[in-house]
């Protein structure tokens, strides 16, 4: 099944450079990106996209870091997109995340925070992360075709 998903890179992968590698690496999985931008996050955008863990104590310091430096949102469209970007980025610790996945080769293994790349968990939260980045509301395929 076509779908689509949201994928952010995050400051410390703008700052390494790594935009363009992660972009070569999601055409190599044959998605398309279909929107993509260069832009700093307010805090306002970070406490309603962190709204599940903002009351603990780890999340000021996830805000200021995420405030940090320009970010890469995009989406990206293809069979099975969520759980193939996912794939390619590896598991969300990047001391967890195995040679060859984003996180596992340019995440920082001593702060889970600096993994270099987000992405949507379920077609429901890339829906609505899509809506709260990009102002974009779709449903199917056929809603979004640039």
């Amino acid at each position: 099944m076509k779908q689509y998903t949201y994928i952010m890179v995050k400051p410390d992968g703008v700052r390494q450079g790594l935009t363009s590698e992660i972009v070569k690496r999601i055409h190599a999985q044959r998605f398309e990106i279909k929107l993509f931008d260069v832009r700093k996050l307010s805090g306002e955008l970070l406490d309603e996209h962190y709204a599940h863990v903002v009351d603990r104590p780890f999340y000021p310091g996830m805000k200021e870091f995420m405030m940090s430096d320009y970010v890469v949102p995009m989406i990206v469209y293809g069979e099975n997109a969520i759980q193939g970007m996912r794939d390619i980025m590896g598991p969300t610790k990047p001391a967890e995340a195995p040679a060859g996945t984003i996180r596992g080769d340019y995440g920082n293994k001593e702060n889970s925070s600096e993994n270099v790349i987000h992405g949507s968990d379920s077609e429901e939260n890339a829906l609505i992360e899509i809506k709260r980045f990009f102002n974009l509301e779709l449903t199917h395929e056929e809603d979004f075709n640039l």
